[in-house]
């Protein structure tokens, strides 16, 4: 990948960014060519840490051209709105239009604030691209049920050697602490963390705290709840329901609430969609939100669905 950035924005627009606000235009264009190239430099280089396989390699190669992309018409925007400023101190305070500039600099600054956010919105997107096992994992997910065996044999694993540990701890109590780290290195132990294991606690614990092994237990039955959701989810039928402004389809093995309106609905109920969690969906047709109690109620509730009485 092409990772000169110095070349995506002319000079010729950069110093036109200053030419009505700076006496030294020249210098400010190139410290905005340098900045501009420093800024995407510094975020490949980043993101870079988080590519750890050829996948994600190729992954970050295409998600950063886009996000460069978007950047850089940012950032031409900004300089296109900087360019139609100017200064008193630099055109003279005679017949200056005073209010004419502030709201171009007021444009300027919106675009700026613009760009700003623009970066951030898009750097965590490319994060959570690269790590697609950090999503939080949704019951209608195609790869739900693997990810939660996944998450289930991790977290099994992690309850059994916590009380192998604290096992293996209270075996070895008479014989000291180098025979309880020489046995909780035998269960595979970093020498590091065993001795930690060994510092009591504020309670006067040494090993995993009872909570500790309570709340993992927890989360392990937890796990198994929703194993069991995923499984029941995937053979469901979808219920399709048709009320007096549109149709609503729950579709449980997809995780998706449906509305399919005969038209365009009105500025209000598209408001209340999009604020109940609903987005349009052009592919399908229809706005579709993730499937949950309260999306099923205001799908069937501005359908106009009737409930029996």
């Amino acid at each position: 990948m092409d990772t000169n950035f110095s070349g995506d924005i002319p000079l010729s627009l950069a110093q036109a960014a200053h030419d009505g606000t700076s006496f030294v235009p020249e210098r400010r264009a190139s410290q905005e060519v340098e900045g501009y190239a420093g800024t995407l430099a510094h975020d490949f280089a980043d993101l870079l840490k988080h590519a750890t396989t050829d996948e994600k390699r190729a992954t970050l190669e295409a998600e950063f051209a886009r996000y460069r992309e978007g950047y850089k018409r940012r950032t031409v925007a900004y300089l296109g709105a900087r360019s139609r400023c100017v200064s008193s101190m630099i055109a003279g305070p005679s017949n200056f239009p005073a209010r004419r500039m502030e709201r171009r600099s007021n444009v300027a600054d919106k675009r700026m604030g613009e760009l700003v956010e623009y970066r951030e919105r898009a750097l965590k997107a490319i994060r959570r691209a690269l790590h697609p096992e950090l999503a939080p994992i949704m019951l209608g997910d195609s790869d739900a049920d693997t990810r939660l065996r996944s998450k289930l044999e991790a977290a099994e694993k992690l309850q059994a050697g916590m009380k192998a540990a604290n096992a293996a701890i209270r075996r070895h109590a008479k014989a000291g602490a180098d025979a309880q780290v020489a046995a909780l290195l035998a269960l595979g132990f970093a020498e590091i963390a065993a001795r930690k294991l060994l510092v009591p606690d504020f309670c006067g614990r040494i090993g995993f705290a009872d909570f500790e092994t309570k709340n993992n237990g927890a989360e392990i039955r937890r796990i198994k709840a929703r194993i069991g959701a995923v499984e029941r989810i995937a053979t469901a039928e979808p219920t399709i329901t048709t009320g007096d402004a549109a149709r609503v389809e729950d579709v449980p093995a997809e995780n998706r609430v449906r509305l399919f309106f005969p038209g365009k609905p009105s500025a209000d109920v598209r408001g209340r969609l999009k604020r109940g969690g609903f987005r349009w969906t052009p592919s399908v047709g229809c706005w579709q939100a993730y499937r949950h109690t309260h999306t099923i109620a205001l799908a069937q509730e501005i359908a106009g669905v009737r409930t029996a009485a």
